[in-house]
């Protein structure tokens, strides 16, 4: 009966207030994540990452075995990143629309695909706590949204369960605006531990955009400082 009802409201709020698919504006139906954000024809062709990846950065891999030429030699702590998309063509515009707060919807979205990576088991999500890169406070208070806390709250409907234990310092350079040697600067001085923070085994961090690395790396730091020993991390896209 719930269904019946659920389906029928659905094809009523569709025509009276039509969604628009986010990247060629045509019209599309409900969906299990309503509002609907993309056409099936766009979403066919977004450029997720498929076949053999890094595995540190999770970028796809051409020729090299294992780990990409950025990062065979690199040090890290983490133990791995999964990129769900290449930043690039129509995936790259929709994670830019969605960063810019033009199609906020686009959060459930995204935690449905997170929640499809084969990485991800339902073992995994039970015994796993994911942990969202906080953004910068000055971006709270000009009222914009918490996009990737947006994610992690629309992950617990696929049985994740996720904890806010990062803070995001006041006055921190945005690390767009900067160089690789600047993002790893800026990022190293940017993040602190909220208090009264339990040790979890395993750790998922949650992230939008990965470039250098810098800001997981420096969230690893801080989380494994606290006694937490295995942190990983999931980001929309690698850059």
């Amino acid at each position: 009966m719930y269904s019946i009802f659920r389906k029928t409201n659905n094809r009523t709020l569709d025509a009276i207030f039509p969604q628009h698919c986010v990247l060629c504006g045509s019209i599309v139906g409900a969906v299990p994540w309503f509002p609907a954000p993309l056409c099936a024809s766009c979403e066919r062709i977004l450029e997720f990452i498929s076949g053999p990846r890094c595995k540190h950065c999770g970028r796809e891999l051409i020729s090299e075995n294992e780990f990409c030429m950025d990062c065979r030699n690199a040090q890290t702590l983490l133990a791995g990143i999964i990129p769900v998309f290449s930043f690039r063509g129509n995936a790259a515009s929709l994670i830019h629309k969605f960063k810019t707060g033009q199609r906020i919807s686009l959060a459930h979205y995204f935690a449905y695909r997170i929640s499809m990576l084969d990485e991800l088991t339902a073992d995994v999500a039970s015994s796993t706590c994911l942990v969202p890169v906080p953004p910068r406070p000055e971006k709270l208070r000009s009222g914009q949204l918490d996009q990737v806390g947006a994610i992690a709250e629309s992950l617990i409907k696929f049985g994740f369960h996720y904890e806010k234990m990062l803070l995001r310092l006041p006055g921190s350079s945005q690390q767009k605006m900067l160089d690789r040697a600047g993002r790893l600067k800026n990022a190293s001085q940017s993040y602190a531990l909220l208090s009264n923070k339990k040790t979890i085994a395993k750790i998922i961090l949650l992230d939008d955009v990965c470039t250098t690395g810098a800001t997981l790396e420096a969230c690893a730091k801080l989380l494994m400082e606290n006694g937490n020993k295995v942190v990983s991390a999931i980001v929309l896209a690698a850059d």
